[in-house]
């Protein structure tokens, strides 16, 4: 009999060894889990507004608010913990929480909607032990399967973004917090760097979403060229045509008064949804009439107050700005705005004859953008002195915040003279390093930096005589850069 050969022994014990799965990076920085946490939370809340006309909203919004607390607190809490900290409130919570989505929520949800439910409340509880970037990947996936489910909702109309939009935001922080752990860069750095990078995507995204042909689903009906508003047809018909009249009249609503979810015009009952009140002169363009339709979202009576005040007062700007750049003046506001009725025969709501508006608003805009500008070209010139100013505020309450805008102020004055901190460069490097300073703002620079940096690193005591007389070391020599004294800029 042939001996097996050892590489073929070795080979075989190999394949009988399970691979192990190679352990998960943990989390270094508690506000990924923050920003995940409020993500959960606004996922929720707009998991729960679209069943809002036949629930409690503000009662599942504080039940919501409370189990993220709890879980993504303790989550917070338990990051730098050993391996169990944390999994007895888990395990408590998921028991609990899975009670309660058995009964009553079982009966309140459809089946969809359910299972999101249960996904939804695990992972809040799952939070507990949220420590790995295993368990923040997917407790992310979670949550933004709930928001595409969310949205396609037959309710899902254009205010559920009130909720949505947030959390999308927080999601893309806690994702770029997680990515940014490793790069030595400030938290304020961080988080402008972020939110500026996401706000940019979200214009160029609506701009796209607003010009580009799309079909009306997702709750987007409410844009020119479409009026279905959502991508199910909703129990009460369409509200653009007749059906939803004459639907609303059967169980769970009434002629004029349809469901809380509809984007249609049911809340105020005169209107239909996208449809413009009648009136003289030409017929509404599309953008009008999709400003009309989304005024149906503030007439929801079971939508917060804050939002449908906040829906009014945006749809109002939008069509006043409109109006400014069609040249008809301000006094043409849409339905019910301040320029009047919008009914028929109303004088308020005629155009003005002059076209003054059309003229002073060029002038305007470019009075507003040659004032951003002039304050864009003088940010370190007028910087450096209103934090000063702050600086001198903060001297008696928090001398430290005070020494520390006192610093950020003098290294403004050192960037406007071209001088910019290098990577990994300390706070001394950068100030000795400067170059062509007179003589007298060297010497307050210098003084500056022995003040600043016996309280930031040398463990002295922040005081307000300290605080102040750091600021007027920083005020000297910033006068003195800035050219406010020539005689003593030799």
């Amino acid at each position: 009999m042939k001996k097996p050969s050892p590489h073929a022994a070795t080979a075989r014990k190999a394949r009988k060894v399970p691979l192990q799965e190679p352990p998960s990076p943990p989390l270094r920085s508690s506000g990924t889990i923050v920003f995940a946490g409020l993500c959960y939370l606004f996922t929720g809340f707009a998991f729960s507004y679209v069943d809002r006309g036949r629930m409690a909203f503000g009662v599942f919004c504080v039940l919501w608010l409370a189990w993220a607390v709890l879980g993504f607190g303790a989550g917070v809490l338990n990051r730098r913990g050993g391996e169990g900290a944390g999994r007895r409130l888990w395990r408590g919570m998921a028991w609990f929480g899975v009670l309660l989505a058995l009964f009553p929520g079982f009966f309140l949800y459809p089946f969809a909607r359910w299972i999101c439910l249960v996904l939804m409340v695990v992972m809040g509880a799952r939070a507990a032990q949220l420590r790995t970037r295993r368990d923040l990947y997917f407790t992310m996936t979670v949550v933004f399967t709930v928001c595409f489910l969310t949205t396609t909702h037959y309710a899902a109309d254009w205010s559920l973004w009130f909720y949505l939009g947030p959390a999308w935001l927080f999601g893309a922080l806690a994702l770029a917090w997680l990515h940014a752990e490793g790069v030595d860069l400030s938290r304020w750095t961080q988080l402008s760097m972020t939110t500026g990078f996401v706000a940019v995507s979200c214009v160029i995204a609506a701009c796209l979403f607003l010009f580009v042909p799309r079909p009306p689903v997702l709750g987007f009906g409410f844009l020119p060229g479409g009026d279905v508003p959502g991508l199910y047809e909703p129990p009460f018909g369409n509200q653009a045509d007749g059906r939803g009249e004459q639907r609303a009249g059967g169980p769970g609503g009434s002629v004029g008064n349809g469901s809380a979810g509809n984007q249609g015009g049911g809340w105020g009952g005169a209107a239909r949804s996208g449809q413009s009140r009648p009136r003289p002169g030409p017929p509404p363009s599309p953008w009008d009439r999709m400003l009309d339709g989304m005024r149906d979202a503030g007439r929801d009576p079971f939508a917060p107050q804050w939002q449908r005040g906040a829906i009014n007062g945006a749809l109002d700007a939008a069509q006043a700005l409109r109006n400014w750049f069609r040249g008809s003046g301000p006094s043409a506001s849409s339905p019910g705005g301040p320029g009047g009725t919008g009914e028929p025969g109303d004088p308020q709501a005629a155009p003005p004859s002059g076209g003054e508006a059309g003229v002073g608003n060029p002038l305007a805009l470019l009075a507003m953008a040659l004032a951003a500008w002039l304050l864009w070209r003088y940010r370190y010139r007028w910087g450096p002195r209103v934090a000063l100013a702050v600086a001198w505020g903060l001297s008696r309450w928090l001398p430290a915040r005070s020494m520390q805008v006192s610093a950020r102020a003098l290294t403004w004055c050192l960037r406007a003279r071209r001088h910019l901190p290098l990577p990994g460069q300390s706070v001394r490097e950068h100030w000795s390093s400067a170059p062509g300073l007179a003589p007298l703002a060297h010497q307050w620079t210098q003084r500056a930096l022995e003040t600043y940096c016996a309280t930031r690193f040398g463990g002295v005591p922040a005081t307000q005589a300290r605080a102040l007389r750091l600021r007027e070391d920083v005020l000297g020599a910033a006068e003195v850069m800035n050219g406010a004294m020539p005689e003593l800029s030799r």
